[in-house]
């Protein structure tokens, strides 16, 4: 390929990222029931083409630094695309598999994406697991599609002359998986006592279980809190999220680029997401609030995402708009989100004083899924290392990874229905991390309450600008830091569980 050739993979680039988005978008967000992205798929096929790839590669070795990233970003797109596109029609057939499919139970047909907001709301063991085992006969059904669609992907990835997916993923993305896996080992042990002590308590107060004898399905319920919903009132969602902004010194009004989709749909996923369509001119947050803490939780992450890629600059190459480390755009997620468990926030933002029983609460449903993220890590590594084949065998696999550091019990059925492609789990994990320590960054440069300081607001949508140009270990070094380090992760929540 010649140089005018990558300008137009640069072009095409930004046109394919919208109209695929536009597509996740109307499928999630209940507008469409069937996912459709084989034709998106076609239509810019030599986006991930061999020759894309190797184009990119070879722009990468002598060019300037600067040119040097955008190729590599470049090459990291065309990969996971060439992977991607390689499985295009099981995934559309997954997603509308999940969108079409109905739970029959209590004489009630529930879509299968909305069987999680029933099982939180069931108070009975016995009937959750009823339901658990009718949402499980479609999830055996769909395993049937995922089986398929990651044999086909681990099949590609020989094709690339890759050893395995995890060594792709690993090179291709440059983080160092096997380095991440003894930070959360170390994470685990760090905190199994007080895990372990408090998961116990919480389960017996609010589920009537012991940990041995609770399952996955008890989790949303025993996490409910309905007793702090009241604090946190549907209808005042948006005003404290915008209220929050304007405290930062950024209006509503600033951000029309941003649209925000709160409207009831019977096939509309209820976990919240962001849908960046053209970046920064047409990003979209959707989310199906319920009422309480869980809603604001959503809001706020999903928001940070919004807001991030919404102040992107208009005048950044396409990789930064679009491409580079996730894990950049979770933090600033998560930076958000954890305001909504920040005690000077929740007093001075939705009047709740004595949060402190409402923190430790939230602070251990925040470490439940670090130690899942966790434990997604070691088994995903074990899933895509080599080249031996999708199995049923990593049904037992599964459970008893997730059992070892989670403790309550699993349905191995879920071994590829938890996996996120190209181990986002590993961008989330980077993300928590990058998290606290951005925070205490923000502590030290503007107080304990950064987020009433406009200064803050200011020195955000200078970090939110650069999109993702910047991986989150070159990211937290410009906070201060000399690497990437999980010890105010686990300091954090080792004070405030043990308070």
């Amino acid at each position: 390929m010649s140089p005018e050739d990558i300008v137009r993979l640069r072009q095409d680039l930004e046109a394919f990222q919208g109209e695929l988005m536009l597509e996740f978008y109307q499928n999630h967000a209940g507008l469409k029931e069937e996912m459709a992205t084989v034709g998106i798929y076609d239509r810019f096929a030599h986006l991930f083409s061999r020759q894309a790839i190797d184009a990119a590669n070879a722009a990468e070795v002598g060019s300037p630094p600067d040119e040097s990233r955008m190729a590599r970003y470049l090459g990291a797109f065309a990969t996971f695309g060439y992977l991607d596109s390689s499985v295009k029609t099981l995934t559309d057939k997954a997603n509308t598999f999940e969108s079409q499919s109905v739970v029959t139970f209590d004489g009630d047909d529930i879509p299968y994406r909305q069987v999680p907001l029933r099982l939180r709301a069931e108070t009975d063991h016995a009937r959750r697991a009823v339901l658990f085992e009718a949402k499980l006969a479609e999830t055996e059904k769909l395993n049937v599609a995922l089986s398929e669609r990651m044999q086909v992907m681990h099949d590609a990835v020989r094709d690339l002359g890759a050893k395995d997916y995890a060594d792709l993923c690993s090179k291709t993305k440059g983080i160092d998986y096997r380095s991440l896996e003894a930070d959360m080992e170390d994470l685990l042990h760090r905190t199994e006592g007080l895990y372990v002590e408090h998961m116990s308590s919480l389960l017996r107060d609010r589920a009537d279980l012991t940990i041995e004898e609770a399952w996955s399905f008890d989790i949303p319920f025993a996490f409910k809190g309905q007793e702090f919903d009241h604090e946190f009132p549907k209808e005042r969602l948006a005003e404290a999220f915008f209220a929050t902004l304007k405290s930062m010194g950024m209006e509503r009004a600033d951000y029309p680029n941003i649209m925000i989709d709160t409207d009831e749909r019977p096939n509309k996923t209820p976990r919240a997401f962001c849908a960046p369509v053209r970046v920064p001119e047409d990003v979209r947050l959707v989310i199906m609030p319920q009422g309480g803490w869980k809603d604001y939780q959503a809001f706020f992450h999903e928001g940070g995402h919004a807001w991030h890629f919404g102040s992107v600059g208009r005048d950044l190459p396409v990789e930064y708009r679009y491409l580079g480390d996730n894990s950049v755009t979770e933090a600033f997620a998560f930076l958000l989100e954890h305001l909504v468990t920040d005690p000077l926030w929740l007093e001075k933002s939705v009047g709740m004083r004595d949060s402190g029983q409402f923190v430790r609460f939230a602070l251990l449903n925040k470490l439940m899924f670090l130690r899942r993220y966790a434990c997604k890590l070691m088994y995903e590594l074990k899933l895509h290392h080599g080249r031996g084949p999708v199995t049923r065998d990593f049904e037992e696999i599964y459970r008893s990874c997730l059992q070892k550091g989670l403790k309550f019990r699993h349905s191995g059925k879920h071994f590829l229905e938890d996996v996120d492609d190209a181990f986002y789990c590993a961008e989330y994990l980077r993300a928590w991390i990058l998290d606290a320590q951005m925070r205490e960054a923000l502590r030290e440069k503007f107080g304990d309450a950064w987020f009433l300081e406009p200064r803050a607001g200011e020195y955000l949508r200078e970090l939110w600008a650069y999109g993702q140009k910047y991986r989150a270990d070159e990211l937290v070094k410009t906070l201060g830091f000399v690497e990437l380090d999980h010890g105010p992760l686990l300091a954090e929540i080792e004070r405030g569980l043990e308070s």
